[in-house]
């Protein structure tokens, strides 16, 4: 009797249903010979979890390993159709509360093993360009390893995914800029070509300019001339790119001007400043500590003696605020000279000066502040003659100035030449 009821006990749970365990999550991953880059396969893989998750999600495991040949099948099928380029070899399922599917995946045909890489900026100089392409230094060779070994059909997929690269890439550093990107098959190669483009107000025009208080602005001509070049250069760029890299634009310049020969021979010390705005401000000074060599040249208006002048100053510094110089002046109305020597002190932008000037022996008292690299305030007095100058100068560029004078003796315009 008891073996009847241990045979029904055996036959009851017999028929009992096994233990369900429900798919909880869905890991796909996807493999090939080793061509292929991990950033397709990775994406490959995250096309097929969507569909992985939507078949298995929650479904019983045990119903799932039981049918487990037909779910391969169909994941090979819709692999084929979704991943364009490539064809399934293999297709494995584990289920579980975390089913593993693994694909193995090869391309249809030919793979990319010719890649060339077009990157351009458009609207900016060449010289900026390659400036530009500096912060990008990795781009291409990744888009390179990207598309390296992938199969040539995949190319649509593919180029959108270096799309979101390269965007990515150059929003994060250089976020003034945009980037187009297009991946086309040129015979037996892949070609593909980066446009990135400036956005936002952008420099149009250079206000450039290179100066000296220290010597000729004559000796300069070459150096403005070139430096004018690099000034151009920086046409095209936004302008909130030239605010954020200011310094580093500047420091760019000043290198190459401190390695510049005449700029070591002449023992200047060359200063840069950018004025950021949709016309750049490009101001260039060339300053230094050990001598101070001017030559000017004045026509007088409004009055009729001695209105044809000139003077020339060669000045040493014998410290960094103290300066020791000679000036000859002449007039060219009975041509006579006169011969000075003189001392002067400079504190920052202004500058007190003595001299005693022959062959009349007269004391000359000459006070000068520079409010701007343009505009001069200078007052002067001569004792000889009693008297006393206030005068404005405009500097309207390096070789030409302004200045209206108001002198006790009788105001006048000058037109002053700076050579």
């Amino acid at each position: 009797m008891w073996l009847i009821k241990l045979l029904v006990c055996y036959l009851c749970m017999a028929a009992l249903p096994a233990f369900a365990e429900p798919v909880e999550h869905v890991d796909v991953q996807i493999t090939d010979n080793g061509a292929t880059s991990r950033v397709l396969l990775d994406r490959m893989g995250k096309s097929m979890q969507v569909v992985a998750e939507q078949l298995f999600v929650d479904k019983d495991s045990v119903n799932i390993n039981a049918a487990r040949g037909d779910y391969e099948r169909l994941l090979a099928e819709v692999g084929d159709r979704v991943l364009t380029g490539y064809q399934m070899q293999s297709v494995s399922v584990n289920a579980g509360a975390v089913t593993n599917i693994n694909i193995q995946v090869a391309p249809w045909s030919a793979a990319v093993d010719d890649v060339f890489v077009d990157l351009q900026f458009s609207g900016v100089e060449p010289g900026t360009a390659e400036w530009l392409q500096q912060r990008l230094p990795q781009l291409k060779s990744r888009i390179e390893s990207i598309l390296m070994g992938s199969s040539v059909d995949a190319s649509d997929w593919a180029g959108g995914i270096l799309r979101r690269m390269v965007r990515s890439e150059v929003e994060k550093e250089l976020p003034e800029f945009k980037a187009a990107v297009d991946v086309v098959r040129e015979d037996s190669r892949t070609v593909v070509q980066v446009v990135i483009y400036p956005v936002g107000q952008l420099v149009q025009d250079i206000n450039y300019s290179m100066e000296s208080q220290s010597i000729p602005n004559l000796l300069l001509l070459d150096l403005k001339q070139r430096y004018a070049q690099k000034a151009e250069a920086l046409r095209g760029l936004p302008v909130d790119f030239v605010k954020k890299h200011q310094m580093e634009l500047e420091n760019l310049l000043l290198t190459d001007l401190k390695n510049e020969k005449s700029v070591q021979r002449h023992n200047l010390e060359p200063s840069v400043k950018l004025v950021p705005a949709s016309t750049l401000g490009v101001e260039i000074g060339m300053g230094s500590d050990k001598y101070k060599i001017w030559f000017e040249g004045y026509g007088d208006i409004g009055r009729n003696d001695d209105n044809i002048s000139g003077r020339a100053h060669i000045g040493k510094f014998i410290s960094e605020q103290d300066e020791i110089f000679g000036e000859a002046g002449v007039t060219l109305d009975e041509v006579d000279w006169d011969f000075s020597a003189g001392y002067a002190r400079h504190w920052g932008k202004a500058t007190l000066s003595y001299m005693r000037r022959g062959p009349d022996g007269q004391n000359v008292y000459r006070g000068e502040y520079d409010f701007t690299n343009k505009w001069r305030l200078r007052t002067e007095y001569f004792s000889g003659t009693d008297t006393m100058e206030i005068a404005v100068r405009y500097r309207i560029h390096e070789f030409l100035s302004a200045e209206y004078v108001y002198s006790n003796d009788k105001p006048y315009f000058r037109i002053v030449g700076n050579l």
